[in-house]
């Protein structure tokens, strides 16, 4: 009966000197805090599609103000040959700026995550305007179409994902959408003219961007 005893004790103290207590680190807001500093609070982006497809250059300087928000502002410069003959309208010129707030778990360094967004679009261009029933000193109506530059305003709000890597290289993805403010159709009851624009009432703000922090 010693005997087994003796092998019962020596098995189970064989089974808990096997046994790996797992420990999970959470960072509190101190470790974040320090993580966050080690960055850099200071960020520059580029926009690959707008590069690829236009092209265009779509740059973004962000300042994390804290963990959980920051403030920047996006310029966009087309480059690109194409007018408003060939798209309708054409983005030549704008800024962007934003206010963002970001939703991160333990694992994020701050400033990385998932984000919430507001922003407000001011943009300038070239985009085609179609007069209709526009009278002539003959006294016949037709429809012409001139080319004009457009200044407008959007505001709006985005989401998106960023990561960051312990270089402090980003990336992120972005998607979200405006709605043009001085964007309207004109009618002129004094020379019996309507007046079309073909630009959009609505923005698309968006893309995916790689960045450095520091």
């Amino acid at each position: 009966m010693k005997y087994i005893t003796l092998l019962i004790l020596l098995f189970s103290i064989s089974i808990n000197s096997q046994e790996v207590q797992q420990v999970e680190v959470v960072k509190n807001d101190n470790q974040i805090s320090e993580l966050f500093e080690e960055l850099g609070q200071n960020e520059l982006k580029l926009d690959l599609i707008d590069i690829l497809s236009l092209p265009a250059f779509d740059i973004t300087y962000e300042r994390i103000k804290d963990p959980y928000s920051s403030f920047g502002v996006s310029m966009f410069i087309n480059a690109g040959d194409n007018d408003s003959a060939s798209r309708n309208w054409t983005d030549k010129f704008s800024l962007t700026p934003f206010y963002r707030f970001y939703f991160f778990n333990k694992r994020d360094y701050g400033g990385a995550g998932f984000f919430a967004e507001i922003f407000t679009k001011f943009s300038s261009g070239k985009h085609d305007v179609e007069y209709y029933n526009f009278s002539d000193n003959s006294g016949s109506d037709y429809i012409r179409t001139e080319e004009e530059n457009f200044f407008d305003i959007a505001p709006g709000a985005a989401i998106g994902q960023k990561w960051v890597n312990k270089k402090g290289w980003t990336f992120e993805i972005t998607g979200g959408v405006g709605r043009f403010l001085l964007n309207k159709d004109e009618n002129d009851s004094s020379t019996g003219q309507e007046i079309f624009s073909n630009r959009p009432e609505a923005v698309l703000r968006g893309g995916f961007s790689i960045g450095r922090r520091f």
